[in-house]
């Protein structure tokens, strides 16, 4: 958090290049951090735990500081990688049959209550 707040992204992380007052949130989000405020460490904690990679990506390895990323690096093994690789495809799969399960439910209703009753 404290790397991320002090603005050492890469760029492509940064979603808007404007100044935060430009285009002020709706007053219902006026509580949700603005996500473009790089060296706010509200913000980045706020918008972090809403990340792919903690909410949607459950195999990620994930390391609390460069000493624990060293440690990771040098006890992982080979094998290790494999399984964590063999765990995300599962992952990936379950998730895209998911979607496409909640999509044809969606498109189903639509076309149900649509004038034209498409099949």
């Amino acid at each position: 958090m404290d790397w991320h707040a002090g603005g050492h992204l890469m760029m492509n992380e940064i979603y808007s290049h404007f100044a935060s007052d430009i285009l002020p949130p709706h007053p219902s989000q006026q509580h949700v951090p603005d996500p473009n405020i790089r060296n706010s460490t509200q913000s980045v904690r706020y918008w972090t735990q809403l990340s792919d990679w903690y909410t949607t990506l459950p195999h990620v390895i994930l390391y609390t500081s460069f000493n624990d990323l060293v440690l990771r690096l040098n006890r992982t093994t080979l094998d290790d990688l494999r399984q964590v690789s063999r765990r995300m495809e599962e992952h990936n799969a379950h998730v895209a049959d998911q979607l496409r399960d909640d999509w044809k439910d969606i498109l189903l209703k639509v076309a149900r209550n649509s004038p034209n009753h498409p099949h």
